[in-house]
């Protein structure tokens, strides 16, 4: 009886060594967020058209997601990470992300406790990182996001086979660059008179595929936060479908130059962008095959869009925004986003400007659970002329 009694109080003390030996080596944290809610969102055209519906939605405010993430300490603020990430929609339980187990994150990498990290992996730009503390709709309500006018910027868009350096060479500034090998993401050329599908495929030579660089950098201290980012895509330079009108070094760019200032009582958020050479994130209005503009539930919601390589394409992009907290556990929030057609393509169809304006209201229970209430009407969404998009929304989001 003693011999078994010692022997359990020593498996009970090799259990506390080896859990104390674990707790030191590194740790793993199970997380997710779920959010759903009820909508209604109506759009109307040109010839007395007009669609809507009503009811349920997933991911309205933040997509619903579930993920882990890990890290190991190495010594002298050297640590060891990787985080996988994966999209949901709760109303019916299926997969996000074109159908990837973890879509919206999947890297491993290296990170120092004062100088910033390395990552490869898929994983977001540097747009919607710097950038998603500004937006007063912090990426999420669909066409109320800053992204709905300035596609880099969309939360949701990850890219694959990407390497990601961020550097931190003093207390509240971060500079950071990417690679992306081959995004993968749905891409398309346009002719003059339609797209052309690219597919996203990930070819073994590397110039045979679409490949993209993220820039970014930040600057947060106190009150103040400014942001500024680039994104390139280049085309596959040996794509047999690239049609005459796109020379094969063509290029899509996009910067975006913002920041916030909280006054306290008040908040304001402001950005200013220009794209070229096509659009990255395509986000907006669907046609139909019969040429009517559609409510696209993975466009509208803040899906990840497309890349379109167009040379005769370029628009301007704008945002301004307010935040005003109520109380430490309510506040509401408005924008107003523009792109501004400034190219000849005729894929916008001579559209001068596509508009939203937005509010949205939030009450936190706990630190966890909040519910939201939320409007916004745009007009030519999409840069479709003639056409409204007018959305109410309401939901509850929790995290874990």
């Amino acid at each position: 009886m003693k011999r078994l009694y010692k022997r359990k109080l020593g498996l009970a003390a090799l259990f506390l060594i080896a859990t104390s030996a674990l707790a030191q080596q590194g740790s793993v944290t199970l997380y997710g967020l779920l959010d759903g809610g009820i909508a209604y969102q109506s759009i109307t055209g040109a010839n007395q058209y007009s669609q809507s519906r009503l009811g349920l939605g997933s991911g309205m405010q933040t997509t619903s997601r579930w993920g882990v993430r890990g890290q190991e300490p190495l010594g002298n603020g050297f640590n060891a990470n990787f985080q996988l990430e994966s999209s949901l929609d709760i109303t019916n339980g299926a997969l996000l992300s074109n159908g990837r187990l973890f879509g919206l994150q999947s890297w491993v990498g290296f990170s120092h406790d004062d100088l910033g990290y390395a990552r490869i992996g898929r994983q977001s730009g540097y747009a919607p990182e710097f950038f998603l503390p500004i937006d007063p709709f912090r990426g999420g309500f669909g066409q109320a996001r800053m992204a709905f006018a300035f596609g880099s910027a969309n939360s949701n868009t990850k890219y694959s086979n990407m390497v990601k350096l961020m550097f931190e060479p003093t207390r509240g500034l971060k500079l950071g660059a990417g690679y992306s090998f081959a995004p993968q993401m749905n891409s398309y050329y346009f002719d003059g008179v339609k797209p052309i599908t690219a597919g996203s495929d990930y070819n073994f030579d590397t110039l045979n595929n679409t490949r993209l660089i993220s820039l970014g950098a930040s600057y947060n201290q106190g009150p103040l936060m400014l942001a500024a980012s680039y994104d390139q895509v280049m085309p596959s330079t040996s794509d047999q479908r690239i049609p005459s009108n796109i020379p094969s070094n063509s290029m899509i760019q996009e910067w975006i130059l913002g920041g916030k200032y909280d006054f306290g009582l008040i908040q304001v958020s402001a950005a200013i962008g220009q794209n070229k050479g096509g659009a990255i994130n395509i986000q907006g209005i669907s046609f139909t095959t019969v040429g009517k503009p559609t409510i696209d539930i993975n466009s509208w919601g803040g899906g990840q869009g497309a890349i379109l390589f167009d040379p005769n394409m370029s628009f301007n992009s704008y945002m301004l925004g307010f935040t005003l907290p109520f109380s430490s556990v309510s506040k509401i929030f408005v924008s107003w986003t523009r792109a501004s057609n400034t190219g000849s393509t005729r894929g916008l169809n001579d559209v001068g400007a596509q508009d939203a304006y937005s509010i949205g209201y939030q009450y936190d229970f706990t630190a966890r659970t909040n519910v939201y209430l939320a409007t916004s009407y745009a007009t030519n969404p999409g840069f479709i002329g003639d056409t409204t998009s007018f959305y109410v929304i309401s939901g509850i989001r929790h995290r874990f």
